[in-house]
C-alpha cells in the first residue's frame, strides 16, 4: 500500500484541500488544484495518492521539472516504487521534406541508454506492482508496443526449476537478448559451460543462472564487470529488452499488408500524375519490406507499428497509459502549460507527416505512428488531477477549483517593482552585485541567443553565471540547476526552463527582461509564473522591466497582490514569522542515478567527463588516486579550462577551475 515517510505534518490548509478533491473526485473525472508556489503542492499529490490508495501518473511539460517531481515522490513514499519516464534522445531529428526547397531530411537520433533503462523500470513496474507511480513527461503519450503482448512476454526463473539451457536461450532471444561475449550491456546473455549470465533491460547488476542436470541450482545477482556475488535469490522475472516485440509470423502477416498498401497508394499517385512520387514510394517501401523479411527489422520501423501491431487505420496508438489497469490517477502539473502541449503533440506530428506522404517518403499508415491527440488521452484517463498556481481556460471551464494559497513558510508572495528597458544591464549588475552571498539571482530573457549572450557577458564581469535553454541536454539541466544552488553560479540566466515548478529557495530575485512584450512568454500567467521561482524565499523580489505597464503587468501584479493579503492575514492569525530555511540542495542528478545502481560512474568513465560530477563523486573518486594521478589529473584539467576559454565556453571553464580546486586539497 501507499504510505508516506516524511518529517512533514499537513498543515490545516494542506489537509483540507486535500480531502476536498478526494470528496470532488468521488463523483467527477475532473479537478484543478490551484496551488501557489511553495505551499506544497506536491506533498499535497502525495496525500492523495494515499488517500486513494491506486496507482498514479505525474505528468510535467519538461524533463527537469520531471526530475525534481521524480526526487520529491521517492523521497515520499521510500517503501513504494516510483519511476522516471522521459524521451530517452540526448538528441533527435525527425525525418522531414521541405518542398520549396526539395530537401528530405533523414531521422537522427541519439538515445541515452541510461533513460532507455529507466524507461523499462517504469514499464516494468506499471505491469507488475499495483503500488507504483510513474513520474512523466509528455513523452508518455507516444506510441509504444502492445501491453498485451508485453505483458504475456517474460520469463520466470526460480530455484529447482526444471529448464535447460537451451530452452532459456529460445526463450531470451524471443524476448530480443542478444548473446555477446565482447561488449556485454543490457539486453545481452552469455553462457559459461552450464551458467548462464543475463544482463536484464532495467537492471544494473547481472543475473547468475547455475543450472545442474536441467535443474536451476542457484540463482545469484553478480557486479556487472567483476561477476562478483552481491546476494542469491529465489526467483527473478525477465521482461523484454525492447518494448515493440513482433514474432516472425507477425511480421510476414505485416508485409502482406504493407504490400497491399504499397499498391494502392502507388496507383493513386499514378492517377494524381505523381510518377516521381510513385516510384520513390515504391523503391523505398519495397527496400523497407526486404529489410523486414530478412532481419525482423528496417530503418524506421515504427512507421509500420499499425501493420506489426495489427491495429486498423486511424486507430489511436497504445502508449504507457494502457499499461495501468483501468484504475489510476494523473496527475497533470503545471497543467496551463502542459495541456497545450499535450495538445500540440499530435498537430505537430501529423503535418510534418503528411507533408512525407503527401511526396511519396512514406505509405499513409506511418500518420498512424503517432502520440495520442487530446480527445484520445482523455478517453483513456478515469481520474485527473490538474495542478498550477495559474490554470488555464480548460481546467477552470472543465473542473471544480480547489484553492491554496498558504506557504507554510508563510513567506508571501513578491514584492513587484518596474523598472524602465533603459540601461537594464546596468541596473542588473547594479543589484546582483549588492546582494548577499547566498543568494541566487534568476533572468528571464526572450531567446536562447539572448540567454547565452547575457550568461557571457556576466561572467566576463566576474559574476557566475550559466545559462539553461531546451538545447541543453536533459541530465545537463538537472547538474546545472543542482550546482545552481550548491553556489557555483550566483546567476541562471534562461527562457522558459525557469518558469513553473523548480524548487530554488535561494532565489531571493527573479529579473524580468521586455516584460512589456506582446506575446505567451509574457502573458498574465506567465508574468506569475516567473515571480513565482522567487516566492521560496522571504527577501523576494521581482524586477520588470517595462516601459509600459501593459494590461498583462497590471493584472499579473493584482493576483499577486490578492495573494499577498491572503498570506499577510493568515499569517497574522495564526502568529507566523515568515522565514526561509533553503533546505541543501538535492543532488537530483544522482538521485535519478540512484535506480541504475553505479550508472552515474559508468556515464562519467573518461578524464574529460569526470569534469561533470557532481563534487562528492569527485572526491571519492579522486581520494583512490595516488599522487602521480593526481598531478597528472590536475595537468589535464588546466589544459582543458585553458581550451574553454579560448573557446568562450566560460561556463565550462569555471566548473573545471572548482575541480581544480578540489584536485590541489588532496596534492
Amino acid at each position: 500500500m501507499f504510505k508516506i515517510v516524511s518529517s512533514f505534518e499537513a498543515t490545516k490548509a494542506q489537509s483540507e484541500a486535500v480531502q476536498e478533491v478526494l470528496e470532488i473526485l468521488k463523483n467527477n473525472k475532473f479537478t484543478t488544484l490551484l496551488g501557489v508556489t511553495g505551499s506544497g503542492k506536491t506533498f499535497a499529490m502525495a496525500k492523495i495518492i494515499e488517500g486513494l490508495q491506486k496507482p498514479a501518473i505525474v505528468i510535467s511539460h519538461n524533463k527537469v521539472l520531471a526530475a525534481q517531481l521524480f526526487a520529491e515522490f521517492k523521497n515520499f513514499f521510500p517503501n513504494n516504487q516510483v519511476e522516471y519516464f522521459i524521451s530517452y534522445y540526448d538528441f533527435y531529428r525527425p525525418e522531414a521534406y521541405i518542398p520549396q526547397q526539395d530537401l528530405y531530411i533523414e531521422k537522427e537520433a541519439v538515445i541515452n541508454e541510461v533513460i532507455d533503462k529507466l524507461r523499462h523500470r517504469a514499464i516494468q513496474a506499471v505491469v507488475s506492482n499495483p503500488y507504483c507511480i510513474i513520474v512523466a513527461s509528455v513523452s508518455c503519450i507516444y506510441n509504444l508496443g502492445s501491453p498485451d503482448i508485453y505483458k504475456q512476454t517474460f520469463l520466470n526463473l526460480y530455484q529447482n526449476q526444471k529448464i535447460t539451457i537451451d530452452e532459456i536461450t529460445l526463450k531470451l532471444v524471443s524476448m530480443y537478448y542478444e548473446n555477446n561475449e565482447y561488449d556485454f550491456k543490457q539486453g545481452n546473455f552469455r553462457i559459461r559451460g552450464n551458467t548462464i549470465y543475463i544482463f536484464p533491460s532495467a537492471e544494473d547488476r547481472i543475473l547468475r543462472v547455475d543450472l545442474e542436470d536441467n535443474y536451476i541450482e542457484n540463482l545469484f545477482l553478480v557486479e556487472p564487470v567483476s561477476l562478483k556475488k552481491i546476494t542469491s535469490i529465489d526467483f527473478f522475472t525477465i521482461y523484454p529488452a525492447k518494448i515493440f516485440i513482433s514474432d516472425q509470423n507477425t511480421i510476414n502477416r505485416a508485409i502482406i499488408d504493407i504490400k497491399r498498401d504499397l499498391e494502392q497508394r502507388y496507383n493513386e499517385l499514378v492517377n494524381q500524375g505523381k510518377t516521381v512520387e510513385a516510384q520513390r514510394l515504391k523503391t523505398r517501401t519495397e527496400y523497407d519490406i526486404s529489410m523486414l523479411s530478412k532481419f525482423g527489422t528496417c530503418p524506421g520501423i515504427e512507421n509500420y507499428s499499425r501493420y506489426l501491431l495489427g491495429l486498423p487505420a486511424n486507430s489511436p496508438p497504445y502508449t504507457l497509459l494502457d499499461y495501468f489497469s483501468n484504475d489510476f490517477i494523473v496527475f497533470i502539473d503545471e497543467s496551463h502549460v502542459s495541456i497545450p502541449q499535450l495538445k500540440a503533440m499530435y498537430k505537430s506530428d501529423r503535418k510534418r507527416k503528411e507533408v512525407l506522404v503527401e511526396h511519396g517518403f512514406r505509405l499513409p499508415s506511418c500518420l498512424d505512428n503517432r502520440p495520442l491527440n487530446f480527445e484520445e488521452f482523455l478517453q483513456k484517463v478515469k481520474k485527473v488531477v490538474f495542478v498550477s498556481a495559474t490554470p488555464g481556460e480548460f481546467e477552470v471551464s472543465n473542473s471544480h477549483i480547489v484553492e491554496l494559497l498558504v506557504r507554510p513558510s508563510g513567506i508571501v508572495d513578491p514584492e513587484i517593482i518596474v523598472y524602465p528597458n533603459k540601461d537594464f544591464i546596468e541596473k542588473i549588475i547594479e543589484i546582483i552585485q549588492s546582494k548577499n552571498e547566498n543568494e541566487r539571482i534568476i533572468i528571464n530573457v526572450l531567446t536562447q541567443k539572448q540567454a547565452e549572450d547575457l550568461s557571457e557577458y556576466l561572467i566576463l564581469n566576474s559574476i557566475p553565471s550559466a545559462f539553461l535553454h531546451s538545447k541543453v541536454k536533459p541530465l545537463d539541466r538537472i547538474k546545472i540547476l543542482v550546482d545552481f544552488r550548491k553556489g557555483l553560479y550566483h546567476v541562471l540566466v534562461g527562457v522558459n526552463l525557469l518558469r513553473e515548478g523548480l524548487d530554488l529557495p535561494e532565489v531571493s530575485k527573479v529579473f524580468i527582461l521586455e516584460a512589456d512584450k506582446q506575446g505567451f512568454l509574457r502573458s498574465k500567467n506567465s508574468i506569475i509564473q516567473l515571480a513565482g521561482r522567487a516566492a521560496r524565499n522571504s527577501a523576494s523580489q521581482v524586477v520588470l522591466f517595462a516601459n509600459e505597464i501593459t494590461p498583462n503587468i497590471y493584472s499579473a501584479i493584482q493576483e499577486i497582490e490578492r495573494r499577498r493579503k491572503y498570506q499577510i492575514q493568515y499569517n497574522i492569525q495564526n502568529n507566523i514569522t515568515p522565514t526561509s530555511i533553503p533546505p541543501k540542495p538535492k543532488d537530483i542528478l544522482k538521485i535519478v542515478f540512484s535506480l541504475v545502481g553505479k550508472e552515474i560512474n559508468n556515464y562519467a568513465i573518461t578524464v574529460n567527463d569526470l569534469i561533470y560530477l557532481d563534487d562528492e563523486e569527485f572526491i571519492n573518486y579522486i581520494q583512490k588516486l595516488n599522487k602521480k594521478q593526481l598531478s597528472e589529473l590536475e595537468k589535464h584539467f588546466s589544459k582543458q579550462m585553458k581550451e574553454f576559454a579560448k573557446n568562450m565556453e566560460f561556463e565550462q571553464a569555471i566548473i573545471v577551475r572548482e575541480k581544480i580546486k578540489i584536485i590541489k586539497n588532496f596534492l
